[in-house]
């Protein structure tokens, strides 16, 4: 499982390549969206789309700059939570990083499949309805009007019928596959909230960019197991960001070891070769308050 969740967060987040100019990594890495879609030449494929695996946004994470290994691109194409969906997955759910949002895909991909496949029924008792000869409260026509018929007579009588034909299930059908849609361009936005996106355009490419420190970072600051994998695995963003966002109150050294520093009264020292200036050590923690969740969405 774990071997798996690798090879699609390699495919789903890919770093942008060192010492080469970002239009060129952009121009590479969007050629994805020229993948064809197979085209339907069956009835059978119209009834039951076949199960696809979904092609993904890609994450383009930057990897170098002020914002490297933090900050990153993504076609907008892609769709978002709404931000009190996304804080919320964030501050409760353990998911900070966009390399966690990986073990969220499975999931994503489940939804959607389930959505086409329940879609594929709908429109089989839909054209069933249409023929006289099928009585649908036989078997096997009977399962099929038992599992659909909850949602597609839920609009009846809500729409006038148009030349004899209820148009409700059809506005139903349409609004599945928004969904469907919704949910197959979805891309997670940790650490970010999807508001904090900005509208660029990369070469020929339309993009969102996310830079600078997170908002829910610089009200509830880094989560601790950040940190500590920061430290632990990449001290080098550590070092960056205190280089470029040391000014901004945010704590980005593991507490434990602040702490040490604070016992010690040392005013400016180095952790595992990362030199901490002695502003940094003024910072304060932050905690959580429903006041702050409340602020930040505009409630």
């Amino acid at each position: 499982m774990t071997e798996i969740i690798r090879k699609v967060s390699k495919s789903f987040v890919q770093e942008l390549a060192f010492g080469i100019p970002i239009e060129e990594s952009i121009n590479k890495g969007m050629k994805y969206l020229e993948v064809d879609v197979p085209n339907i030449l069956s009835w059978k494929a119209i009834l039951f789309s076949p199960l696809q695996q979904i092609i993904h946004h890609r994450v383009f994470v930057f990897s170098e700059g002020k914002d490297m290994l933090v900050g990153f691109i993504v076609n907008q194409q892609a769709t978002f939570l709404p931000d009190f969906v996304s804080a919320l997955i964030q501050l409760f759910g353990g998911i900070n990083v966009i390399d966690d949002t990986t073990n969220l895909i499975f999931i994503q991909e489940f939804i959607y499949h389930c959505i086409l496949f329940f879609m594929g029924l709908c429109s089989a008792k839909l054209i069933i309805s249409l023929w006289l000869i099928f009585n649908p409260y036989t078997m096997p026509w009977f399962i099929l009007l038992t599992a659909t018929e909850w949602f597609m007579d839920s609009l009846t009588g809500v729409f006038p019928a148009f030349f004899g034909i209820e148009i409700g299930s059809s506005i139903l059908l349409t609004l599945l596959g928004l969904l469907a849609t919704y949910l197959k361009n979805l891309v997670l936005t940790m650490p970010y909230l999807p508001s904090e996106a900005i509208k660029e355009s990369i070469g020929i490419h339309q993009v969102y960019t996310f830079t600078g420190i997170p908002k829910l970072w610089k009200l509830f600051d880094v989560p601790e197991k950040v940190r500590e994998e920061w430290y632990n695995s990449t001290p080098y963003v550590i070092e960056n960001l205190i280089k470029y966002y040391g000014n901004e109150g945010v704590e980005f050294i593991p507490s434990r070891l602040l702490k040490q520093i604070y016992q010690h009264d040392i005013p400016t020292t180095y952790i595992n070769n990362i030199e901490i200036p002695s502003n940094l050590l003024d910072s304060v923690s932050h905690n959580f308050t429903f006041q702050n969740f409340f602020s930040l969405l505009n409630i």
